[in-house]
């Protein structure tokens, strides 16, 4: 089987889809507006990023995602069909789409792995009519949010594909994540999607990864 995997956030599309998803969805929420504006502060990101490198947990995705607590989740999933249509739909890039529907007519299998949520990504998957999707799927009690992750799937890509595929005769992976390195590397051939001069800089020395410049 060949296999192209897709990252979503910041690769297919311009933005993080998890933090868009939320962002339109509590537009009108004072509370969340607050929360959003204090994820802005750079106090804020430096301590968000070392909490990341200590614990591999990024407080801030976990922290706005309790804002769900208590959401109907028929109401977000009709709320993800509109966001993905109408509104991620202006945040696609061309020349990554071009490549996934250019792997689709080669005959491989498009798999999307995102540490977004699953009703976001369904309809992504769905959009985009590929074959297969891994999302963070989040606890629901009586139809409800908890506002608590049950499955993060943001590191674990690389086990996932390998336990869930053991016939790839050949692999391509497509990623502007760092945290997605192991699966770019045991790939037969990896892009990373440089979005600034710092993702350059990172991707450089693997020679059997090639940077795609989006800056």
């Amino acid at each position: 089987m060949q296999i192209a995997v897709f990252d979503v956030c910041d690769t297919i599309y311009k933005v993080n889809t998890t933090f868009s998803f939320l962002d339109h969805f509590f537009a009108n929420n004072k509370r969340y507006i607050f929360f959003r504006s204090i994820t802005k502060f750079f106090p804020v990101k430096v301590f968000n990023y070392f909490f990341y490198k200590l614990f591999k947990k990024d407080i801030m995705r976990y922290c706005g995602t309790l804002f769900l607590k208590g959401i109907d989740v028929e109401k977000v999933q009709k709320y993800s069909h509109k966001f993905v249509y109408t509104d991620l739909v202006k945040e696609i890039k061309e020349p990554i789409l071009a490549m996934l529907e250019h792997y689709k007519n080669q005959g491989y299998k498009i798999v999307l792995m995102s540490g977004s949520y699953t009703f976001v990504i369904e309809e992504v998957a769905k959009y985009f009519n590929v074959d297969y999707f891994y999302a963070s799927k989040l606890n629901i009690v009586n139809k409800f949010y908890t506002g608590k992750y049950d499955k993060d799937i943001l590191l674990t890509k690389y086990d996932l594909l390998k336990k869930d595929f053991n016939q790839i005769n050949k692999l391509v992976v497509v990623s502007n994540n760092k945290t997605d390195l192991e699966l770019m590397q045991s790939a037969d051939k990896s892009f990373a999607i440089c979005n600034k001069e710092n993702d350059t800089k990172f991707w450089e020395p693997y020679s059997n990864i090639t940077c795609i410049k989006d800056y």
